[in-house]
């Protein structure tokens, strides 16, 4: 018993000592939101390194769409820096209809250590739009998607 207590102890001093620093799963109650994960997205800088991770959470029971944006480690996981979320509800099946037409749009921005949100939004018979950025290092990644998960 003993034996596998060090062993144990021994393996996560080895990844501590390695700089490797691992952000939570993702988990709906974990970011305020009810539901389960139906999709992520990679928010990237213009180099392609993944600042942050979008997490879209769809409750059935409520018909709610809700939304986080969590730093990766690359993107400064536990250090303040700006990040955004955001879901709008497309009035319409275009890019337009989401960003120029969109009939809901809610989001959240600040200086966050590990994510921003959670957003959350009713979208029935709608497509949606999410999008978000971060910050770091003098950097910024920013991506939007949509529209997606119409319905």
């Amino acid at each position: 018993m003993m034996r596998k207590a060090l062993g144990m102890l021994a393996g996560i001093i080895a990844i501590m000592a390695s700089g490797v620093i691992f952000a939570p799963t993702a988990s709906a109650a974990g970011y305020g939101c009810a539901g389960s994960e139906i999709d992520t997205y990679p928010v990237k800088t213009s180099g392609g390194t993944q600042y942050a991770t979008i997490h879209l959470f769809y409750n059935s029971s409520t018909g709610n769409n809700c939304a986080v944006t969590v730093a990766t480690t690359a993107g400064g996981y536990g250090t303040s820096d700006t990040t955004m979320v955001n879901i709008s509800v497309c009035s319409g099946t275009t890019l337009t209809s989401c960003v120029g037409g969109a009939i809901t749009n809610k989001a959240q921005v600040g200086e966050f250590q590990y994510y921003a949100g959670p957003v959350s939004v009713s979208a029935a018979n709608h497509c949606i739009l999410v999008s978000g950025s971060r910050d770091h290092n003098g950097a910024t990644a920013g991506n939007q998607y949509g529209p997606v998960h119409c319905g």
